[in-house]
């Protein structure tokens, strides 16, 4: 995007400050939807904000400076703004890309990210993974032989294979028990979804590729997902930063399990469970039903909604970098989810994304509360 482009869409928001709240249309109530502006609570830290903020640093208003970092780099890139401003005005800002734009400019100039995302890139150019781990470990949650090659490959990201293990070994499970063929790939690398939220694009370009020909060389034509960042990544930021499609069927693993599980029986557990929208596979790439669906045929009217909920889901607070930068905002996110969750007297937090999953159980232990779970290993455990 180039500068003048750019400065007409930061010209283009109103200040309204619609862009803090959900649809009061949909909810009969006021109630926050930026995470960011609630916890910090300077209208800096808004969309409307850190809009005003982006135009004075484009246009030499404004130099870079560690608040203005802080400002830029607390932004969760969750989209509710984007999602209101949409609805409410009926105005096309995408306030997420230009954020992101922003970042990478500073980042260009020498400017951020902040240390704790910086490491991100020194992970990734070490290890293919942030969180310094070997990259030899990645597939050792592995328990079975796979193919090397087959036409459906589950891209397992990097928190379901070095943190939250049990997402990648119920993913494939399913897949197994619904006689899916199916691969992971030996040399599997960060989708480069961490880097690009923090502005630093030109490694991401370096493991798009990277991946992009694994794939090719595994004889994948389908990619399923049990992460969401991953998903959106490869579908909405491949293309731009590699200047093509992907050539490849994309698919989140809530949409292939409803695929593939249309005619199998689901037993269900009993209890009261709700759901909680990933920003990245909710407003990110507008997938809502598939795993609320799988979720009814499991628990029926045990299924509930929380007040906020599919558009107007409040984030869970961990992504863009934010929970290494700034742990104790992203911990307060997760906590008022829960809280909404508890609101609705459910059992279980359900998620389908393993970083979500992670901050929300994160959470969850400091409050001493709600189990919380990934739709895949409910599906395990449902499946007859």
């Amino acid at each position: 995007m180039k500068s003048g482009e750019l400065l007409r869409e930061l010209y283009h928001c109103l200040h309204c400050h619609l862009c803090n709240f959900a649809d009061w249309h949909a909810l009969d109530e006021w109630l926050p939807l930026c995470p960011t502006y609630a916890y910090f609570g300077f209208e800096s830290f808004s969309a409307s904000g850190k809009m005003e903020l982006a135009r004075a640093l484009l246009s030499g208003e404004l130099k870079p400076s560690p608040r203005t970092l802080q400002i830029l780099f607390s932004d969760l890139g969750c989209g509710a703004c984007h999602q209101q401003c949409r609805g409410l005005t009926g105005l096309k800002v995408e306030h997420v890309e230009l954020f992101e734009e922003l970042k990478a400019r500073l980042v260009e100039r020498g400017y951020g990210p902040l240390p704790e995302q910086r490491a991100y890139a020194e992970s990734v150019r070490k290890n293919h993974n942030p969180y310094r781990e070997r990259h030899e470990e990645r597939t050792s949650w592995l328990e079975r032989e796979l193919p090397e090659r087959a036409e459906t490959v589950y891209f397992v990201g990097c928190t379901s294979s070095y943190r939250q293990r049990e997402i990648a070994r119920s993913t494939a499970e399913v897949l197994l028990r619904s006689g899916v063929e199916f691969t992971v790939l030996e040399d599997e690398w960060c989708c480069g979804s961490p880097l690009l939220r923090t502005g630093q694009r030109k490694l991401a370009r370096e493991v798009a590729e990277h991946n992009l020909e694994a794939l090719r060389r595994a004889g994948a034509r389908r990619v399923v997902f049990s992460c969401a960042g991953c998903y959106r990544t490869f579908s909405r930021d491949y293309p731009r930063l590699l200047g093509r499609e992907p050539g490849l069927e994309l698919l989140h693993t809530s949409q292939y399990f409803l695929r593939i599980l249309s005619g199998r029986g689901l037993r269900g557990n009993g209890g009261r469970v709700t759901y909680h929208d990933p920003c990245h596979l909710g407003r990110g790439m507008g997938v809502y039903d598939p795993p609320r669906e799988l979720l009814r045929r499991m628990y029926g009217e045990g299924f509930v909604e929380m007040r906020r909920s599919r558009e107007n889901s409040w984030c869970c607070g961990a992504g863009s970098g934010v929970k290494a930068a700034f742990p104790d905002f992203a911990l307060w996110s997760a906590a008022r989810r829960l809280e909404e969750a508890e609101g609705v007297e459910a059992e279980v937090l359900v998620s389908t994304c393993p970083f979500c999953k992670r901050n929300l159980g994160d959470a969850s232990r400091k409050r001493g509360g709600m189990e919380v779970r990934d739709l895949s290993e409910l599906l395990e455990g449902a499946l007859t």
